[in-house]
């Protein structure tokens, strides 16, 4: 299971199609704010019909959904998602203790955010290593910036609270990620 984060819908969308087309189609389910994709609107329905007559319907629409949608990428019978690709509303008050490998597309200039994606996965009996990939755009200017800060400030952090684990990472070729990732694992 891998959960990818990024910044917009627009980029979400793009993923969307990109992983679809390149062999995850079925297999991938978007989180945002609204959760009213097409295929979120079909998982919904399905996980309605499934929890119909129980207590875990709570007749909150937006609750009902962001519990189906998490229900789904849970499920390892092959039936559910094995990605789910999300905006920041799936970085507060979200469960994925059963995801271990967390992709942040695009980074947010808050440390914080940061921290509450990996804090969604990397939680009190959590049963593998959470595995954190970031992916910077060198050649981008913003990219690079926001990474500086953003490495400026976990340094700031580290030295007054003290760090568990390296969150920003070093930065990496591409050519070298497989490699890298299989290592890990």
């Amino acid at each position: 299971k891998a959960i990818i984060f990024t910044e917009s819908k627009r980029t979400q969308e793009y993923l969307h199609r990109f992983l679809s087309a390149n062999g995850h189609a079925g297999k991938l389910v978007l989180f945002s704010g609204t959760n009213n994709h097409e295929e979120s609107t079909v998982i919904y329905q399905r996980w309605l019909e499934e929890y119909k007559g129980t207590d875990r319907v709570t007749g909150s629409p937006q609750v009902d959904r962001r519990t189906a949608l998490i229900d789904h990428f849970r499920k390892d019978d092959g039936t559910g998602a094995e990605i789910m690709i999300a905006t920041e509303a799936a970085a507060e008050g979200v469960n994925l203790q059963f995801c271990a490998l967390i992709i942040n597309y695009d980074l947010p200039w808050n440390p914080q955010r940061i921290e509450q994606r990996i804090g969604r996965c990397h939680r009190y009996g959590q049963k593998f290593d959470v595995v954190v990939v970031n992916f910077v755009d060198r050649s981008n200017e913003a990219d690079a910036r926001v990474y500086e800060l953003l490495d400026q400030k976990f340094q700031l952090f580290e030295g007054v609270f003290g760090a568990s684990d390296e969150v920003l990472g070093a930065i990496g070729s591409g050519v070298d990620f497989e490699r890298r990732i299989a290592e890990i694992y």
